[in-house]
């Protein structure tokens, strides 16, 4: 793991014992966030035009990890918009706790070692932007643990170069080796155990700008769930300033984005507001949002992850009204064996039929003789493909 090690050494009167890492099939994911940005000249007549500041955040994709001693980790960011603060280490890698990066309450008891700022041997391209220095180094201390509420690690502080948003370009986070690709080494995190956690990475594709603009749409939600129909994407604004239109896109890797849909804004609101869509594929994905505003400047969302299997059918039943048969045509996307009921207005189930479904189209009939005038509903027991369909008999 690059730039960290972590060894627990057990002292007998016999031998030192070394324990080494234990890669755990547990993951977690981090995220740059919270950028701000202040007009106010940082060295008088030197070459900053303002400062600006955001912050990393980690969580668990699973259950809480206790004990966290350790994390391994560091950003991008653009040497022609940004630079350190006067007196911030550059070149170094045996810095404690630069004074230009401040820990948070939550670790509060940890420090970030060893820590090299500038690093000039990376150039890489990605979201559009082009990155030449690296910050990295290790947080330890602790313990702490790990939930899968995003908590701040630390707020680090650049000064901007530019006159135009954004001020301090734009910077992503380092991604871990089964993250989003990128071209560094692994970055994690460990416990007391020295069980190591790989982070996944949320702001490389989708990178962070420092920026004096104010956001066209401020969100408060964003989130997705499994519906029969596909994945339904929601997310809530808290307030618009001049938005014009969102782009729900999805992907399979994080590199590679398709556009689902386009959802028109609200445009100007300081009022509350929640926007919905179904995306019909399946399967793990990954999703976010692009919100334009009306000058067509844009921003993203973090990403979030689904995995929802397609549940998309239709059925179709004739005659309409039956008589003393009915025909039930089912298209399904998928090949499942369920029960067909028929169930009357008081709710007994007056009929049932074993089926298998194949993908494509599937006819089924009901005898219905014997059964009187009135309204009655087919269902499904499988919940994979869950519907009431209505119709009546005429006698």
């Amino acid at each position: 793991m690059k730039n960290f090690v972590h060894k627990i050494i057990v002292i007998t009167s016999l031998s030192i014992l070394s324990i080494s890492f234990q890669l755990s099939a547990q993951t977690c994911e981090w995220q740059l966030a919270n950028p701000t940005f202040n007009p106010a000249d940082p060295d008088g007549p030197g070459p900053a035009t303002g400062s600006v500041t955001f912050t990393l955040q980690v969580w668990s994709t699973g259950s809480d990890i206790p004990n966290v001693t350790g994390i391994s980790t560091g950003w991008s960011w653009q040497s022609a918009n940004a630079m350190l603060p006067t007196g911030s280490p550059c070149g170094s890698n045996s810095v404690s706790q630069p004074a230009n990066i401040t820990m948070s309450s939550a670790f509060s008891g940890f420090t970030y070692n060893n820590v090299d700022e500038c690093s000039g041997s990376v150039n890489f391209t990605t979201y559009g932007q082009t990155f030449d220095r690296r910050s990295s180094g290790t947080v330890d201390g602790g313990p702490i643990t790990i939930t899968s509420t995003p908590t701040d690690v630390f707020t680090v502080t650049l000064w901007t170069l530019g006159s135009t948003p954004p001020e301090g370009g734009y910077v992503v986070i380092n991604s871990s080796d089964i993250g989003s690709p990128a071209p560094f080494g692994s970055y994690a995190l460990s416990d007391i155990s020295a069980n190591e956690y790989a982070v996944n990475s949320l702001t490389y594709t989708t990178a962070l700008p420092l920026s004096s603009t104010a956001l066209p749409a401020r969100f408060s939600n964003f989130d997705a769930s499994c519906t029969n129909n596909g994945t339904l994407v929601s997310w809530t604004t808290a307030s618009e300033s001049n938005s014009d239109y969102f782009e729900l896109q999805h992907s399979t890797d994080g590199n590679n984005w398709a556009s689902v849909a386009t959802i028109k804004a609200l445009g100007n609101s300081s009022a509350k507001h929640t926007y919905q869509q179904v995306d019909e594929a399946g399967g793990a994905l990954l999703y976010r949002i692009k919100e334009v505003d009306l000058d067509g400047h844009f921003i993203y969302t973090s990403i979030i992850r689904t995995n929802c299997e397609s549940k998309k059918l239709s059925i179709v039943t004739y005659p309409v009204p039956a008589g003393n048969l009915l025909n039930v045509v089912i298209t399904s996307d998928k090949s499942l064996k369920t029960q067909l009921l028929i169930i009357n207005s008081t709710g007994e189930i007056v009929r049932k039929t074993q089926a298998t479904l194949f993908n494509g189209s599937n006819t089924f009939q009901f005898n219905l003789n014997g059964l009187s005038t009135g309204n009655y509903i087919i269902r499904s027991t499988d919940s994979s493909v869950e519907f009431n369909k209505k119709f009546t008999i005429v006698r």
